[in-house]
């Protein structure tokens, strides 16, 4: 027998390791560097097929519980990195729950960035009173901390620099032949990879001189408390005249608020706010002078939030079991002077830092927890110079639950009610919580209220079913769970539930078409199989020869007239018998008896009728569609008649197309499909407004008239208006020649546009006069309605005078882009006395196309003729030198686009800028309606003066740090913008942001920049992306002219703004609001965000 135990015993022993063979870390601890404060997390996950259990060690030890660390499954959780407490090597232990069986990971050291606080220490002489005028004064600074440390040293808050008598040696600040000047109040600042370190107190450094005001009482760093008096003392001996200065001005006097003592004492009545900064204390005799500066802060103490709680919590309660030790730290919040933290316990007492009930570094220690005695409120308390601030937690003592009874096995039928009951002791929620488990799993509430219902009531726990499912059959048991203790179960119960006898799915009306080939199911199920099989009313059981009931399906080899009518499937098996009945009915489908000719031909201004024709049962009726849509027909020229053919009273062209005629009935549906081919008559033109009239052949003969008179006197026109701008060529011509042989001071010339061009090379002028009049005479394509007459364009002339600014008031031109101008700058502008502001600036290279010269002046005429705050200001403009540059104004975050870009998440760059940006505030929903609110108001502005922007988008609008919104004009369509641009019809247009009159017909007006408007509101929601950026130009282009681009509003979109957002998008451009409507309606949308 001992022989057989030793054998097991050693079977054991050898199977053990075998059994965790399996068990191997797939993720181990590796080393961090964190600074002191911060969180660290240190990963540890194992492979098992069996469950593994987890824990730390730190140098051989188990990792001793504090509420700085907590365990997520196997990666441990530091919130607060201490260089004392976490120095050491982690291990983190996974142990086979089975067997026992453990494995260690390898070592992890936490490498943590610390830096402590700085003082100042006199090295040379030994003693402050042995410093003398003429000696060697050296200074140290006194700080520890990880790794190198970088100094840098301060004397009366200002930087010291190095100087033939001041030198600079790591942590060690030397004076030679110190002067009586060289006193004042030093402090050092070190910096590693931790920061900063914090400076505690200065040091007032002393030099005595006989001919100098010597410092005996110096001024001190002062906290005082708000609303009460402040005093700095400073006492100079042998000085002519002592005076105090405040950030630099003064000297202060006495007055209301403050006092200036004969003793040099500086006297504040009421500190407040206001009074915070640094004092200077001045001595002064014959004419040198000795100053000390101090700090005067003002304290303050902020609320304690739950964040306070470490570990973070839920709520203000908390639960431990009975016996079990509980830790929770406070967290001192920010105060000045830094506040004092401790506990008080239940009855109003401070806890001391010994016995059960502790306190330890701010962490309230309950080392066993007893019932009745250490329950409780806790209460946190803060308190400094400035008041008390206090936070508590409800301590609550749990006792581990028993279960009295467990729930017993039910059989039920399907769609009975079921109540199953389980009955246990345990305290009241939420310190106890029960569950119900159904095969091992808790139940959800997905099924919702009709499918179950759990009641706790006074520990009876029952879980009802209404109507019981086949699928809710399996093993049940409670789940009692007490915070402290782990969970106990009932005894499972087994529920079974009997499938009654039930169609599935029942039967329903079928229409099978005569003479066709059809099938009627009828199936069931139960307990055991049914038996099914149909009967029809009226009739024998037998059915015909070509009709069959094969296991409860019926087959109609063939389907007659005589085959409608009710039938009845009855389903029976032991548990009973059941049945349904339906209606068939036999139906004829459509059939086509005449088909229209494809295709059909047809002569515009005559009539023409497309044949179609269909028979069925029940009659089948006839539509009609044109190209696919059906309202296509609703013109009086259309008439469908009786029979079903279209009848076309008078083919137009705009008729030639695919027309459908399509036939349906309670059998289905049939469709023949003609194409309509129209060819042009003779002399024949349809007036589309008159189409309704009676008599067509005399309504065309009078249009044919006055069209062709009207074409008769445009072309007079027409050449009457080419004659006078060829003669007013000329004359402008021969102007212009006279006028550049004068001195080109200010660049006088006739026309409007040509004061924008670049002034001529005085070495060769003659041929740039030349060129001029050549590209002039040549040129014929500039628009009439750009010419003006020569009183307007000097008094245009003039204008420019007035805003004309010089060259050299601009500084650093740094490049944003380029467009169809030239390049586009940011840049420092400054006038003489103003201050200095950031600008932008558009210059003008481009000065032989006219188009480029058009729109240059049309851009400068825009924002020269607005003011408003969320349009863009004219600066001025510089014509003094090649290239003319166009001043407007600029902001500091720049383009709203680029902005965008820098808010994503991500932070990817953009397709059509590859610069990554530094992270930006991600725009929120009541943000972007302000944003475009604002965007909304500078438009109407433009819609007000009769102006058309023409090219709206993110990228064209500028954006402040305090979230204005600037509409601008930029238009880098050269770089980076470039991909955002298109050439279409030898212009470059912003395709994806212009509606469809704007691209195909020319058409720009205040509503195709409502249009542009709502795609700007679209971009700021998706973060600068391109629109449609899954398409290519010429996609967009053809969706555009078929008016199939779809454009969809966020998500995140008020619905307000999103149906909005709709009406701009509107085809027709009729439809779409004006910017007055627009600009009310956002209003009411940013008021209803704001409640």
């Amino acid at each position: 027998m001992r022989h057989a135990e030793a054998l097991l015993a050693l079977l054991a022993c050898v199977l053990t390791p075998a059994h965790g063979q399996d068990l191997y870390f797939s993720v181990s601890p590796e080393k961090h560097s964190v600074v002191e404060g911060l969180p660290a997390r240190l990963r540890c996950e194992a492979h098992s097929s069996s469950h593994v259990k987890y824990s730390w060690k730190i140098d051989g030890q188990p990792l001793a519980p504090s509420p700085r660390r907590h365990q997520v499954e196997g990666d441990l959780y530091i919130t607060r990195v201490n260089r004392i407490l976490d120095s050491g090597n982690f291990v983190c232990v996974a142990t086979h729950e089975e067997s026992g069986y453990s494995i260690e990971s390898s070592p992890a050291k936490i490498d943590v960035q610390w830096i402590s606080e700085a003082s100042v220490q006199l090295q040379l002489p030994k003693l402050p009173s042995a410093i003398r005028v003429d000696g060697e004064v050296e200074l140290r600074c006194h700080v520890d901390g990880s790794g190198d440390l970088k100094y840098e040293w301060f004397k009366n808050t200002v930087s010291v620099a190095r100087s033939d008598r001041v030198e600079i040696k790591k942590k060690k600040l030397h004076i030679h032949r110190a002067v009586p000047e060289d006193g004042g109040m030093y402090t050092c600042l070190a910096k590693n990879e931790a920061g900063s370190s914090p400076v505690t107190e200065s040091y007032p450094l002393i030099v005595s001189g006989n001919e100098t005001a010597t410092i005996k009482v110096v001024p001190r760093n002062l906290i005082a408390k708000r609303g009460e008096p402040a005093a700095l003392h400073c006492v100079f001996e042998n000085a002519d005249e002592v005076q105090w200065f405040f950030k630099e001005i003064g000297p202060l006097e006495s007055d209301e608020e403050r006092t200036i003592f004969e003793n040099g004492t500086l006297l504040i009545h009421a500190a407040d706010q206001r009074d915070q900064g640094f004092y200077s204390c001045h001595g002064t005799r014959d004419e040198t002078t000795v100053s000390y500066t101090v700090e005067l802060q003002i304290a303050y103490l902020l609320n304690f939030s739950m964040a306070a709680f470490e570990p973070k919590r839920p709520t203000q309660l908390a639960i431990v079991g009975e016996g079990q030790e509980f830790q929770i730290s406070c967290l001192e919040p920010l105060g000045l002077p830094p506040p004092k933290v401790y506990w008080r316990d239940p009855t109003g007492h401070i806890i001391s830092d010994t016995g059960l009930v502790r306190v330890q570094d701010n962490t309230l220690i309950i080392a066993r927890a007893q019932m009745g005695e250490d329950d409780g409120n806790y209460t946190c308390v803060a308190e400094n110079l400035a008041g008390e601030t206090d936070i508590s937690v409800q301590i609550v003592i749990s006792t581990p639950p028993s279960i009295i009874s467990s729930p017993e096995s039910l059989s039920v039928m399907e769609g009975d009610s079921v109540t199953l009951t389980c009955s246990y002791s345990g305290m009241e929620p939420p310190v106890t919580h029960v569950h119900w488990l159904k095969d091992g799993t808790q139940l959800k509430e997905s099924g919702g209220p009709t499918r179950y219902r759990v009641t706790d009531n006074h520990g009876n726990v029952t879980l009802h079913f209404k109507s019981v499912d086949l699928s809710d059959k399996g093993h049940y048991m409670c789940q009692v769970f007490t915070t402290g203790f782990p969970s106990l179960f009932s005894d499972p119960a087994v529920l079974t539930v009997e499938e009654k006898l039930k169609f599935s799915p029942q039967p329903v009306n079928k229409r099978l078409e005569l003479g066709s080939t059809a099938k009627v199911s009828c199936k069931a199920q139960g307990a055991t199989n049914p038996t099914v099989k149909w009967v029809k009313e009226g009739e024998d059981e037998e059915f015909p020869k070509h009709v069959q009931d094969i296991n409860g399906t019926l087959h109609f080899n063939g389907v007659l007239e005589e085959d409608k009518g009710r039938y009845t499937c009855i389903a029976s098996n032991p548990q009973g018998s059941i049945n349904h009945t339906i209606s068939i009915d036999v139906v004829i489908a459509p059939k086509f008896t005449v088909q229209p000719q494809n295709p059909t031909e047809a002569v515009e201004g005559y009539p023409v009728m497309l044949h179609c024709a269909a028979e069925g049962d029940p009659k089948p009726t006839i539509q009609w569609d044109k190209d696919s849509r059906m309202n296509n027909l609703d013109n009086p020229r259309f008439e469908v008649l009786n029979n079903g053919s279209l009848y076309i009273k008078e083919v137009y062209l705009s008729d030639e197309g695919k027309y459908g005629c399509t036939a349906g009935n309670s059998g289905g549906l049939k469709r023949e499909e003609v194409q309509l081919n129209v060819k042009a008559g003779d002399n024949y033109r349809a007036d589309m407004d008159l189409e309704a009239a009676d008599d067509g052949t005399m309504m065309t003969k009078t249009v044919t008239i006055t069209l062709g008179a009207a074409a008769g006197y445009m072309v007079l026109v027409v050449g009457l208006m080419l004659y006078c701008r060829y003669r007013r060529r000329r004359r402008k011509q021969q102007y212009l020649q006279e006028q550049t042989e004068e001195k080109l001071e200010n660049g006088d010339v006739q026309e409007e546009q040509t004061e924008l061009k670049e002034t001529g090379n005085k070495v060769n002028s003659t041929n740039k006069k030349k060129e001029n009049r050549d590209s002039h005479n040549k040129s014929d394509g500039a628009d009439t309605a750009h010419s003006q007459s020569s009183n307007q364009s000097k008094k245009s002339k003039s204008n420019y005078d007035k805003i004309a600014v010089s060259r050299s008031n601009l500084k650093d031109l740094k490049p944003l882009g380029r467009g169809e101008f030239g390049e586009v700058y940011s840049t420092k502008y400054q006038v003489d006395g103003d201050k200095e502001s950031i600008v932008m600036v558009k210059s003008l290279t481009n000065t032989k196309d006219e188009a480029a010269l058009q729109e240059f002046k049309r851009h400068l005429d825009l924002v020269h003729k607005l003011n408003h705050e969320n349009v863009v200001k004219l600066i001025g403009l510089c014509r003094e030198e090649e290239p003319d540059y166009m001043i407007l104004e600029y902001t500091d975050w720049g383009d709203l686009k680029q902005f965008l870009i820098a808010s994503r998440k991500d932070n990817n760059s953009s397709p059509t800028h590859e610069t990554k940006q530094p992270r930006a505030p991600q725009l929120s929903v009541a943000q972007i309606l302000s944003l475009s609110n604002q965007a909304a108001k500078g438009l109407k502005h433009l819609a007000d003066n009769r102006l058309v922007h023409k090219d709206i988008a993110a990228r064209n609008c500028l954006i402040a740090s305090n979230l204005t919104i600037k509409i601008s004009l930029p238009c880098m369509t050269k770089e980076p913008y470039q991909q955002e641009y298109t050439k279409h019809r030898n212009q470059v247009i912003p395709l994806r942001w212009l509606p469809y009159e704007a691209v195909h017909e020319d058409e720009y007006s205040t509503k195709s920049d409502v249009y542009s408007f709502s795609c700007l509101v679209w971009e700021m929601f998706h973060q600068g992306e391109l629109p449609f950026n899954k398409l290519n130009d010429e996609s967009v282009l053809a969706q555009l002219k078929a008016l199939t681009l779809t454009w969809k509003p966020h998500k995140a979109a008020p619905p307000a703004l999103q149906e909005l957002q709709t009406q701009c998008w509107a085809n027709d451009p009729r439809e779409r609001p004006t910017f007055d409507e627009v600009v009310s309606k956002i209003g009411e949308i940013v008021v209803d965000s704001c409640l």
